[in-house]
């Protein structure tokens, strides 16, 4: 019952069963289990087990939240699953978490954690330390989340809050939860109806984004049996208490949403000739954005010229300057990382392999992005995948071409850093701006743009950048957390271009 909102589809998660193996195996006294309905259609389950272990004198309930979710991504198949563990005392306080991640077929990222001196101490793959994140006493684990509603005992109008701890962002929100009157609703499927208390948790806003409350309907118990709540990305997810066996049917691929197709920001008129464009305008429309004029990036090349109300006017420049800076840019523009990990030995060999001889910067940088075009295949299965994974498959889509990118610029002392945004496409349903990430270098005392998906040694006026970031210390979605405050809440319009 935690909040998931914020597993958007870009967290593709791996079972979290470290937690409770981080403490021993003990008595299952509840395990809990959802079939889950996306945009109206059978698309997964979530399962939630807890399990009671004897420590010497202490007591510990060790609680995992399994999320998966089948979903086609244009002519893939995918599997999207978020895993979360929290271990917890008898009387209710968290004393640990975990997190298992799916970065790329075969590559995982564990992040365990313990709760000590109000910090959470993060611990990679049980072996690196990383750095402690701040802790509130107060959090509600998993196990508690179930309960609470029924230790409340809730009625219609009453208000409280609850801190809970958010995984994939490494930080504890606040949910702020109002019971709302009795309503008659569908349960499993539609099969039949009941007469329910509907409760609301609203999440806080993040990043200056604002998520959908999630809905749950509960039995004279006070414990769910329909839960809803929207994923950015991916749409309405509907949860309906039922058996083991219920929730583990089969789904009926051909009827499942298209996330990709989903994803898409349409137009009403295509751009003609789109590669020679040289300055284009667009109005944007950002819905329930109280700032819609920094939803998008600020540089030489791309402006924000009006802002009314939810209305922006964007001007794009071609060229390959996205930017200048005052100062050079710092170490962590050249440092490894753990998604832009340039130490690598197979990252070094391919960047040595592409520049050859070549020892200008800008030409290093053009020779690596026709090196990435040249030589990945372009998949769509791949979640986030880290430069050194992708150095070794040598496939992906935007994200991996760009993380190749930037890891062999580094290699070859080229500062770098990632883009993420929007780009124009002409798609079998019409013309769209589509979510994209290229990589940007830093020559000649400025940011400039290379796209490795393309192939073109620059960017165009329909590339429309919504951040930048260097992946220092990055070790889960967060730093594409600004892509969801325009998840299926833009509308553009063209309003000028120039050849």
């Amino acid at each position: 019952m935690r909040f998931w909102a914020s597993a958007f589809l870009l967290a593709l998660f791996l079972p979290s069963s470290a937690s409770a193996g981080a403490v021993g195996k003990g008595k299952v006294i509840l395990d809990l289990w959802d079939v889950a309905f996306l945009e109206g259609v059978r698309a997964g389950f979530i399962h939630t087990k807890i399990e009671e272990v004897v420590k010497g004198d202490h007591v510990l309930h060790v609680a995992t939240v399994e999320l998966r979710l089948t979903v086609k991504r244009f002519k893939d198949v995918i599997q999207l699953s978020m895993d979360t563990g929290t271990i917890e005392t008898k009387t209710g306080k968290v004393v640990g978490t975990v997190m298992r991640q799916l970065l790329g077929k075969g590559k995982e990222l564990l992040l365990t954690g313990i709760v000590q001196d109000n910090m959470l101490h993060l611990t990679e793959g049980n072996v690196r330390p990383l750095r402690p994140a701040p802790w509130n006493d107060e959090v509600v684990g998993l196990f508690r989340q179930q309960l609470i509603f029924q230790e409340k005992d809730v009625k219609p109008g009453d208000k409280f809050s609850y801190p809970s701890f958010e995984p994939s962002l490494n930080i504890v929100i606040k949910n702020n939860v109002i019971v709302k009157d009795y309503e008659t609703v569908e349960l499993f499927a539609g099969k039949e109806k009941a007469k329910l208390l509907r409760v609301e948790i609203h999440p806080p806003v993040i990043e200056k984004v604002k998520l959908s409350p999630m809905i749950l309907w509960l039995k004279e118990d006070r414990l769910p049996i329909r839960t809803q709540f929207e994923i950015p990305g991916l749409g309405k997810v509907v949860l309906y208490r039922t058996t083991k066996a219920n929730a583990l049917a089969p789904t009926l691929l051909a009827k499942l949403p298209d996330i990709g197709v989903g994803q898409y920001v349409r137009l009403k008129r295509p751009i003609p000739r789109p590669d020679d464009v040289r300055t284009a305008r667009y109005r944007i429309t950002i819905k329930d954005d109280d700032d819609p004029a920094s939803t998008f990036s600020g540089d030489d090349r791309q402006t924000v010229k009006s802002s009314k109300g939810s209305v922006i006017e964007l001007e794009v420049e071609a060229g390959l300057a996205s930017g200048s800076a005052k100062e050079n840019p710092g170490a962590e523009f050249l440092d490894s990382s753990y998604f832009i990990n340039c130490s690598d030995v197979r990252v070094k060999e391919l960047a040595r392999r592409a520049v050859g001889r070549e020892t200008d910067p800008w030409r290093k940088a053009l020779a690596i992005e026709r090196w990435v075009n040249k030589s990945m295949k372009v998949r769509s299965h791949e979640a986030l995948a880290t430069a050194d994974h992708v150095a070794r498959t040598l496939e992906g889509d935007c994200t991996e071409f760009a993380m190749l990118t930037a890891a062999m610029c580094r290699a070859e002392g080229i500062p770098s850093r990632t883009a993420v945004g929007l780009i124009y496409a002409d798609v079998p349903t019409g013309p769209v701006f589509a979510f994209h990430m290229w990589t940007e270098v830093w020559v000649a005392e400025r940011w400039a743009p290379l796209d490795a998906t393309l192939g073109r040694g620059r960017v165009g006026a329909t590339h429309l950048k919504i951040t930048d970031q260097s992946w220092h210390e990055a070790r889960n979605m967060t730093p594409l957390f600004p892509v969801i405050r325009v998840l299926g809440r833009i509308q553009i319009e063209v309003v000028g271009m120039k050849y």
